[in-house]
């Protein structure tokens, strides 16, 4: 071998000696060999190429085209024949070749001559390529150096080092024949590539497979594309490859659909890496027409979810994939607009969200489709869809994707902060703090800045969600947000802002406090300036920036002495403790000028100590100096007693005393100092303190600080809970009118004051755990009752009093309103016509009634008032602030009483007294000791009526919530009464709720049961007849109970996971009430299944429609929750029972009006969206309930739904028609593509829905008011509009297979239609502008139809059937409107889709609906009168002619 190669070498040496070869003798055969040997040499050296050995590069001395034409010339002109010479010359070539260094250099470009270097500037080709361009030899080469491939088998020789870097020989090999300049034979060519295909390594496949576009020409794609579609199911490795190809070769679009389709079955299949290719091709290769449905495969079938358990590098290559996957997405979306037109669709009709899509999203904001991606957005907040899970795991494990989209998630943001929506603006802030956590410090910057020109806004809600946003970033990520302290500084220039509330202010300071003071970041400098800033603001004289200075004094305490409540806070050091001292001091000594201020510093402190623990020498000061001035100035001995009513100006005496020993114990000075507040008309200097609005605040911050003290007991105080106050009998209220103006106002003053101390002592100790200490609570409980209405008759008789203000957090002064109790009653029993009344001249100024009353007790109050409107016995009995006994609410004075705090309510646990409930002789003997202790009543409907609003403020962040703040409504109105919850997250108020969630299930069963127990004694005349006193005041308590489960159910955050064992909690409860003696652990489905079983009990016990209501609203809840078909019958099951009932009032009169109309919506709309078979139910609802209503009177009532009157019936039908509309939106559009079973489904859909629009636009011959007349025109317009859309296309496809069917369904159909024309013929006549505006549009719709049914006739060659006419104006009874000149005549008809007469085809029209089901005095006529060939221009200014069809 060594001699044989020795032999080649010399012999292909490009300088051989032939004298040293001519002296060796040779035999015949070798001089033959020799010769042929020769022509490879002599060729391609006359040619001016020189082949070298070794590393040497081949050299070329001549151009490109003209060696290509004398390696030709020579060849042709060689000695004997040409194919033989060519067989020579490749197999000289191929002994040359299997050197692999000269295999190798073969493939690289040649070399060039000095000389040649000098004409040629281009690079020259490689020795093969320059052969592959000599036509008589370019076939016979390409098949070998196609068969060198299958030599490659992924051993380490396939590749070598070239120009420093590894070089793959198969790929250099394929690039030579990439780009030909002509291919001789290119059905030869393709049929080696695909044969070789089949026979080489995975490796060497895919370079082929990445060239072959680039190598086969056009005419041979098809035949490519045939081979690449087996190899896509055939081979999954090559896949891929094959994808990458397919997308490069020009085919018909048949054949890509093939493809397509294909790939779309193997969506799942595909790894991570894969997908980019995959996803480039079937965007790519997509059209309009069908882009919808291939957009819809890719969403459904790709997910970016990872495992937890891959390891980085695993995680690393997925993330790149899939950002690579986003890209071709993107790519694809901005150069194909129906890609991006399909993407919209498919995220709109998405029931659910992926990560997918959040990318998405973002791509087509940032293709300035802005305004449309808002509003997709906003609607999957409110749905749900869209939640802060999502959010997070894509910026969790994709951020690198949206670090690109940068300025469109800061856009959006911006956006939905701006929004007045909580959920919305809540999802916006989520943006922001995501951002800020997962991007880099240039987007952190951008972040902070965009954060305060939110705080400069002017609007509320967006500087509460910025300030909400830093608050948070400082707590979790202070390091990060204090680079950037700088910037947050600035906001300390809108201070001055009109819109920055006491609340933002507070909000503000605290985080400036926390990066001054904890910080190591520069925070020295921030420290001396806000320490400048504050205390100009104490010592100035405006009241404004003194709330302002008080507010950053007690930041800066909180940050320098303070840490969460408990963690064990040590000491301070003598420096920082004297420095909090003279903060402290100076906030004292600033305010005692001023009463409301130090009432302010008072409640802003002990707000401080309820969520902070604060150093032990802190806590101690502030319990020494507090204790001492409140037993100096509110505490009074025995012996002052006759002095102080002495100085009173109406006489007092110690009353509401709890003690046992009355005569020697401590009361409460109110009266008279009340009296010397009034006397001196302002407070002096230094006496600020000792005024009677520093009582509750300065008692409050006192039990605070005794309860850190002594570990949450009060016993050292406890005298306080039950001590007397110095007060004036209750009997003076009865004379207030004989009064002087003066002691009108000690009166009301007195009441005032009185009640906001008894509030606070309930705030104080309802949490202790002494038996003995809840028995006096619960008697505190009854006293502010008792002052309620006391209050409540005294402000009748004196209307132009103003109270004292509890709330010191307002920046404007406290405002009472203006009440008229006699128009108040009026309005009440007018039920409905409340708004009216505003209009014409409300009793209560509007401007001053907060905010809080007409948004946040929509559902509870209101819905409580219309419960008691009628009931007299429940006016006497209900004890809450709205005392409508005396037509005064007190509500509107809520600024004026102290807030209850969310510890109030463990009151509840103990219990309803037994005298309210229904039981056995046996169990009403109990004793009075033990009855003391528990809730009576009117204490149970004002504590629940109090937690109920609490619930609703704090826990609205929920998909169905949806409460908007209105832009008008101030920030301050909303806050009245929850200042104090707001210092409690929505985690830790739902936490208090858990633990009180088992007290609530106690107290809804005992409701239950003594109503169930009423039912069961109906027509028993020894019943008791306080019993039935108590029925609506115990039906008010169940209401609010149930709305308080709802409140806390509905609450977004349970979709958390880090709240997924609090809900484990709560639903357990159930669980165990269910099934007592229940030990094992319940997943959350079954858990969810249970508790919604044990609720749904609750709707047959239901009192009245509202607590039915709040039941089903509460089962739809745990429904979606729990995304059961059987859950969801279950609901409709039982909305169903709600319907059958008939609910009556009080008074035993049909409940009516507009909040009882919108209570049966709600219920109809969950009857028939959680049916099995929506469509199936709006047809009951329709052909049997509706029409039935027909032949009753005014007082009857539908047979099945009881709740179905004369005077319900417009709101059944409103809502049958919007779900109708509703569900036939969902039914999709009928392609050529889908089989024959699931058109026939989707066209027996449409005969049900054209059934049920036509039953209903019939009834309008009956039911003519103007709602039904409104709903009608309008959801007929739309059923029209969408059969268009939807209905035809399925038309299209089965006219000829089901002609029948379609048939009878467009005559169907057209009736309706012609009923709907009488439709605008009546609103013309009755020139009803509300009607009329809604004529213009029905017709255009009515006329496209008629027009779109003639395109699919002559679509399938049936236009003779087709004949068109224009109908007559006719009203609802089917009269002709002689309005407009009609000339009749004979030739002319309506139409007809066969060669039937009319009088068959009026026939047919009867038969359907008598089909249909339809009541005979229901169906409108269906006299075809035909119209006569006339003027159009005259019947359009008629307004009463549409071309008809059939």
């Amino acid at each position: 071998m060594e001699k044989k190669s020795k032999r080649r070498q010399s012999f292909y040496l490009a300088e051989s000696d032939p004298n040293e070869s001519s002296k060796v003798k040779r035999s015949k055969k070798l001089i033959h060999e020799q010769e042929k040997a020769g022509l490879l040499h002599d060729c391609l050296k006359k040619a001016g190429l020189s082949l070298k050995n070794g590393d040497v590069a081949n050299e070329l001395s001549t151009s490109k085209a003209l060696f290509q034409k004398k390696v030709c010339t020579l060849l042709k002109n060689h000695p004997g024949d040409l194919l033989q010479n060519v067989d020579t010359f490749l197999q000289d070539f191929a002994e040359y070749l299997e050197e692999p260094k000269r295999f190798h250099k073969s493939l690289t470009p040649c070399s060039m001559t000095s000389e040649s270097e000098s004409r040629n500037a281009a690079v020259p080709d490689s020795a093969v390529r320059l052969l592959l361009g000599v036509d008589v030899i370019q076939s016979p080469l390409m098949v070998l150096l196609l068969d060198k491939l299958m030599l490659f088998r992924g051993k380490e020789n396939d590749s070598v080092f070239h120009e420093g870097q590894m070089v793959y020989i198969p790929r250099l090999l394929l690039s030579q024949f990439r780009f030909l300049d002509r291919i001789v034979d290119g059905k030869e060519l393709t049929r080696k590539l695909l044969s070789v295909l089949t026979d080489v390594s995975l490796d060497v496949q895919k370079e082929i497979l990445a060239c072959i576009p680039d190598i086969v020409e056009d005419s041979e794609h098809a035949e490519v594309a045939k081979k690449l579609k087996e190899e896509l199911t055939a081979n999954q490795e090559l896949t891929c490859a094959a994808i990458d190809a397919l997308t490069y070769l020009n085919i018909s679009q048949e054949q890509v659909v093939q493809v397509r389709t294909t790939i779309v079955a193997m969506l799942k299949t595909f790894s991570f890496a894969d997908l980019p290719i995959v996803v480039n091709f079937l965007l790519e290769s997509v059209t309009s027409q069908d882009s919808l449905e291939v957009v819809n495969e890719i969403r459904s079938n790709i997910d970016f979810v990872t495992s937890s358990k891959l390891s980085s590098a695993e995680r690393e290559k997925i993330n790149s994939s899939a950002k690579l996957t986003v890209d071709a997405v993107k790519g694809r979306m901005q150069f194909q607009r129906h890609v991006a037109d399909s993407w919209i669709k498919v995220l709109d009709n998405a029931q659910n969200l992926k990560m997918l899509d959040v990318y998405i999203l973002l791509i087509l904001h940032w293709l300035d489709r802005k305004k449309l991606v808002e509003s997709l957005i906003r609607n999957k907040i409110r749905n749900g869809v869209l939640t802060e899970q999502h959010l997070a795991k894509a910026f969790a494990v994709h951020k690198q994707i949206l670090r690109d989209y940068f300025t469109s998630i800061l856009a959006l943001a911006q956006t939905l902060v701006r929004s007045v929506e909580p959920q919305i603006c809540l999802i916006g802030s989520s943006l922001y703090r995501l951002a800020f956590i997962h991007f880099d410090s240039y987007c952190k910057q951008e972040l902070v800045a965009s954060l305060m020109a939110h705080i400069g806004s002017g609007s509320s809600s967006e500087i509460n969600a910025s300030l909400n946003i830093l608050a948070d970033l400082v707590k979790s990520h202070i390091r990060e947000i204090s680079r950037y302290a700088v910037f947050i500084k600035g906001a300390i220039d809108y201070l001055d802002h009109n819109n920055l509330s006491i609340q933002h202010i507070r909000k503000l300071y605290l985080l400036l406090a926390q990066l001054a003071f904890t910080s190591s970041h520069d925070g020295n400098y921030l420290q001396d300036d806000l320490h400048i800033i504050i205390r100009k603001q104490l010592t100035s004289g405006n009241a404004k920036y003194k709330r302002m200075g008080i507010m950053g004094a007690i930041a800066i305490v909180q940050a320098l002495a303070g840490s969460l409540e408990g963690s064990n806070v040590g000491s301070l050091s003598n420096e920082k403790h004297k420095q909090v001292i003279d903060l402290l001091e100076l906030v004292r000594s600033s305010c005692c000028r001023d009463a409301e201020m130090t009432a302010l510093f008072l409640d802003s402190l002990s707000a401080t100590l309820a969520t902070h623990r604060m150093a032990k020498n802190v806590e101690s000061w502030i319990a020494e100096n507090m204790q001492e001035a409140f037993e100096e100035t509110f505490v009074a001995e025995p012996d002052d007693l006759s002095k102080l009513q002495k100085n009173s100006l109406v006489p007092v005496e110690r009353l509401f005393s709890l003690n046992d020993e009355e005569q020697n114990e401590i009361f409460i000075n109110l009266v008279p100092l009340v009296g010397t507040m009034l006397d001196k008309g302002q407070v002096t200097p230094h006496s600020a303190q000792q005024s009677p609005l520093c009582l509750a605040p300065l008692f409050r911050l006192i039990t605070r600080c005794e309860m850190l003290k002594s570990g949450g007991e009060l016993e050292e105080i406890d005298a306080l809970l039950g001590c007397p106050i110095l007060m004036f009998s209750p009997d003076l209220c009865d004379t207030l009118s004989t009064l002087s103006s003066k002691e009108k106002d000690l009166i009301c003053s007195s009441l005032f004051f009185c009640n906001n101390w008894v509030r606070e002592v309930v705030n104080s100790f309802a949490s202790m755990t002494c038996t003995e200490m809840k028995g006096k609570v619960v008697m505190r409980l009854r006293l502010i009752i008792q002052l309620n209405e006391l209050l409540a008759k005294c402000l009748v008789q004196h209307p132009s009093f103003v109270p004292s203000p509890a709330v010191f957090e307002l920046e404007k002064p406290a405002v009472v309103p203006k009440a008229a109790p006699k128009q108040a009653a009026t309005d009440k029993k007018k039920g409905g016509k409340g708004k009216k009344q505003k209009k014409g001249g409300a009793t209560i100024d509007e401007t001053l009634v907060n905010s809080t009353q007409e948004e946040e007790e929509a559902n509870s109050i209101h819905t409580q008032s219309s419960i008691d409107a009628n009931s007299s016995k429940a006016k006497k009995v209900g004890g809450s602030d709205k005392v409508a006994k005396n037509g005064l609410d007190l509500h509107s004075y809520r600024q004026f009483f102290r807030e209850l705090d969310i510890s109030v309510f463990s009151i509840l646990k103990v219990g309803l007294s037994r005298k309210w409930c229904c039981l056995s002789e046996s169990d009403r003997i109990t004793s009075p000791g033990k009855d003391k202790v528990k809730l009576d009543l009117p204490e149970l409907k004002f504590l629940i009526e109090d937690l109920s609003l609490k619930l609703k403020h704090a826990l609205t962040l929920s998909a169905n919530s949806g409460r908007r703040v209105g832009f008008t409504k101030g920030e301050d109105s909303r806050k009245i009464g929850f200042s104090n919850l707001d210092h409690h997250s929505p985690v830790q108020i739902a936490s208090h709720m858990a633990s009180l969630f088992p007290t609530l299930c106690d107290l809804i069963e005992e409701a239950c049961n003594f109503f169930q127990a009423q039912t069961l004694n109906e027509g028993d005349d020894d019943e008791d007849v306080s019993v039935q006193a108590e029925s609506e005041p115990m039906s008010a308590c169940l209401q609010l109970l149930l709305q308080c489960v709802l409140s806390l159910l509905s609450w977004g955050g349970w979709e958390r996971e880090e709240n997924q064992e609090l809900l484990m909690k709560i639903l357990m409860v159930a669980v165990r009430r269910l099934n007592p003696d229940f030990d094992q652990s319940v997943s959350q489905p079954e858990a969810l299944r249970c508790t919604f079983n044990y609720f749904s009990s609750l709707v047959e016990t239901a009192p009245v429609l509202d607590t039915a209501v709040t039941v089903i609203k509460l089962l739809k809840v745990l429904a979606v929750t729990r995304s059961d078909e059987d859950i969801k019958e279950k609901l409709a099951l039982h909305a169903k029972s709600v319907l059958s009932r008939e609910w009556k009032n009080s008074s035993g009169e049909l409940e009516k009006g507009a909040h009882h109309n919108e209570n049966l919506q709600l219920v109809i709309q969950t009857y028939i969206m959680s049916s099995s078979s929506p469509l199936e139910a709006l047809e009951m609802l329709a052909t049997r309930d509706l029409t039935s209503m027909v032949n009753l009177d005014k007082r009857g009532h539908a047979e099945k739904l009881a709740s179905l009157n004369r005077s319900t019936f417009p709101v059944f039908y409103k809502v049958m028609l919007t779900e109708l509309i509703a569900n036939i939106k969902r039914i999709p559009a009928g392609k050529k593509s889908n089989s024959l079973d699931v058109l026939e489904e989707r066209l027996l859909s449409w005969i049900i829905a054209v059934k049920i629009l036509y039953t209903a636009v019939s009834l309008t011959k009956v039911f003519n008011g103007r709602a039904n007349l409104s709903s009608a025109m309008k959801m007929g317009r739309q059923f029209v509009e969408l059969f268009l859309r939807l209905g035809m296309p399925l038309m299209d496809v089965l006219f000829r297979p089901r002609h029948t069917q379609v048939e009878k369904l467009l005559r169907s159909l057209q009736q309706s239609t012609r009923m709907l024309q009488h439709l605008c013929g009546h609103s013309k006549i009755n020139k009803d502008l509300a009607l009329t505006n809604q004529v213009p549009l029905l017709k255009r719709a009515l006329e496209t139809f008629v027009y779109r049914v003639k395109a699919m006739l002559v679509l399938n060659n049936c236009q003779d059937a087709f004949w068109m006419g224009n109908l007559k104006n006719r009203n609802l009874q089917g009269e002709e409107i002689l309005t407009q000149t009609s000339i009749a005549s004979s030739g002319d008809t309506t139409g007809a889709a066969d060669d039937d007469d009319d009088d068959e085809e009026e026939d047919e029209d009867d038969n359907a609906a008598a089909e249909g089901g339809e009541d005979s005095e229901v169906e409108v006529e269906e006299q075809e009168v035909n119209e006569s060939a006339k003027n159009q221009e005259d019947s359009t200014s008629a307004g009463g002619s549409y071309s008809e069809i059939f």
